[in-house]
């Protein structure tokens, strides 16, 4: 083909350009992310107090996009908080489940062991004495047999609740398994503990478990054991003293 047979590229003359209809201001643009101006700067000036407190930023500092951007991270931080809280509560309470007896509001028997480890490392640190209390109810296994395991699981639940309300809230209280308890006495020397075996004692026997018209009486046991400074957990629980109550 000739140059001279090639044909000029067709522009549009800026006449044209300048005579283009302009769009008619009275028709309603589309939405620019679903917020029209008057949105943006509305929420601009709402979140204006938010983005002061932002590493010490004022709204001059920043460009409106800038300032629109820092509201959605701010939005974006506050979600982010919002999950941790709920993953804290979420931990606190499966640490919780794991820590107690699936029957009571005692703590299970590994989580029991723990707790009197420590209190006997304190006991050491600032050379007190702690004791541990024994406490077995004689005829659980005949409250299962003739009114049924439900009423049972009611009893163990009634036996922890009496433990936790009359004795000190810095004592530690376990269900080791079956009919049997124990409480660490913070503290107590053996005097003191062999008052609070006897009290002990009588609560259970006097506060029967009640369940509509039916009344149970407790007959419980209650061990005292001093223990030594340096006596391990798995020691204490292990010894011969709850074979012979003092109540």
């Amino acid at each position: 083909m000739k140059l001279d047979e090639m044909k000029p590229v067709e522009r549009s003359s800026p006449v044209e350009r300048k005579t283009r209809p302009a769009s008619d201001p009275t028709q309603k643009m589309p939405p620019r992310d679903s917020q029209t101006e008057s949105e943006v700067t509305q929420n601009l000036e709402i979140e204006a107090i938010d983005i002061e407190t932002f590493h010490g930023l004022t709204p001059e500092d920043l460009t409106p996009n800038a300032r629109i951007a820092m509201m959605q991270l701010m939005e974006e931080i506050g979600q982010l908080r919002q999950e941790l809280s709920r993953n804290r509560k979420r931990i606190a309470y499966l640490s919780n489940l794991s820590d107690h007896d699936e029957l009571s509001t005692a703590l299970n028997r590994r989580a029991f062991l723990r707790e009197l480890g420590h209190a006997q490392i304190l006991a050491r640190e600032y050379g007190a004495l702690n004791t541990l209390l024994f406490v077995t109810v004689r005829n659980l296994k005949d409250i299962n047999e003739i009114h049924g395991h439900a009423i049972g699981d009611g009893v163990v639940e009634h036996v922890a609740e009496t433990l936790v309300h009359h004795t000190d809230k810095a004592n530690v209280i376990g269900r080791l398994g079956g009919a049997e308890f124990a409480v660490v006495l913070v503290g107590s020397n053996v005097d003191k503990s062999e008052e609070m075996a006897v009290l002990v004692g009588k609560l259970l026997s006097n506060q029967p478990f009640i369940d509509g018209d039916m009344r149970i009486q407790l007959e419980a046991d209650v061990a005292v054991h001093a223990l030594e400074v340096d006596e391990e957990a798995d020691a204490a629980l292990a010894g011969d003293d709850r074979d012979h109550p003092t109540v």
